[in-house]
Order: structure tokens, then sequence, then C-alpha cells
């Protein structure tokens, strides 16, 4: 998946590192050029200098692919116009947002702001575990047949891993196509148990509203 970073510090260095364990893709945006640079040097991943509240800068680093958005900035205004430009460019993204002052947190309400974290919560380890435990992609819609293909991902700290598709509770809608492993081996055996970075594939019947 497609992981925007605002904010260039100790805190989101940790967390990138931990997404690219995971086989993410990482782009920081931030004004700090020196720190830029070290960021490209230590972990690899693109960096892009600007403002994440300016909609220039946003577009470049790819906010319309993008999965998830992490505001972590140490200024809660920057934080709130970068939260509320990336949605309105990408409404399906997820966002992640720094709270650096408790009075502030009332202003990070609404469905904007997926996630308001206080600053002694926003540790790599909490957010890693909520993006690995919740991936879940749309990759391939038929609307002949009304089905679609999903990919959920497993990650390091998922909730999944140990498990067997029969302990999962899937709509009966769904069936299991097949499981990914990371390396890349593709099984069908449906009672292997599940581990760190296996992707699930999986079809299901799409249930329109009456008034779709």
């Amino acid at each position: 998946m497609y992981i925007i970073i605002s904010g260039m510090n100790n805190i989101t260095i940790n967390l990138a590192k931990k997404f690219i364990s995971d086989g993410n893709e990482i782009t920081f945006i931030g004004l700090d050029k020196n720190k830029a640079e070290e960021i490209e040097k230590d972990i690899g991943f693109v960096t892009v200098l600007g403002n994440s509240y300016n909609k220039s800068t946003l577009i470049e680093a790819g906010i319309e692919r993008a999965n998830f958005f992490v505001a972590s900035n140490m200024e809660d205004e920057i934080n709130f116009l970068s939260i509320k430009l990336a949605k309105h460019l990408n409404n399906e993204i997820i966002s992640i947002c720094l709270v650096n002052k408790i009075s502030n947190k009332k202003n990070f309400s609404g469905e904007d702001f997926d996630f308001a974290l206080e600053y002694d919560e926003i540790i790599s380890d909490t957010l890693n575990s909520f993006i690995a435990n919740k991936f879940d992609q749309l990759i391939y819609t038929n609307t002949d047949n009304h089905t679609e293909i999903r990919v959920i991902s497993v990650g390091n700290d998922s909730n999944l891993i140990g498990k067997t598709l029969n302990d999962i509770d899937l709509s009966k809608e769904s069936e299991v196509i097949a499981i990914i492993s990371s390396s890349g081996s593709i099984s069908h055996n449906l009672s292997n148990t599940l581990n760190p970075l296996d992707k699930i594939i999986i079809q299901s019947t799409i249930i329109y509203k009456n008034n779709e």
C-alpha cells in the first residue's frame, strides 16, 4: 500500500522503517531539505519538499492514489489543514492525525479525521498495528456479474496471524480464492495458518442498496 507522511521527525522516521519492513511504499512531505536528504540516505524513500496543506504539493506526492495519510507535524494548525485538503483530494484515504495540544483535540472531529491521536499516543507501534490490521483493498470490480475482488494484507502485527480462514468471520457473500505468501507462492489450501505478509484474495458479490 501507499502511505504519505507529513512531518519529518523521529516518530515518523521510525514509523516509516516499520512500514518498509511490511513492503509498503512511503513518501515524506516536509520543508527541511537537510532532514529530507538524511531520510533518503537512511531509508531510501522519496521526499517531497513543501507544505502538506498545499494542493500542488499533495498532488506531487501522489495523494490521489494513497491509501493512508499521516499528519504528524508539531503544529496542530498544519495537521488540521493538511487532513482537510487530503480528504478533499482523495475522499477514500484514511487519515491519522497528531494532536499536540490536548485542548485542541475537540477541533479534530468529523468525518475527515478518521483517527486523531494525542502526542503520547502516536507512537510507531500504535499506528503500525492499526494499519497492519485494517488494510483491505479493492482491486477489481466486474459490473456484468456484480462481483468484486479484494485483497486483505496480513501485517506483522495483524490479529490474523496464526489463524486459518475458517477462523475469520467473512460475509456469506464472500469466497476466498487463494492465499499468496510473502514469498509469492499461491495456495488454495484454506486450512493453512496465516503468516505475516500473506495476502488473502477474496471474491464477493456486490449487494446494492434499494436506491442504487
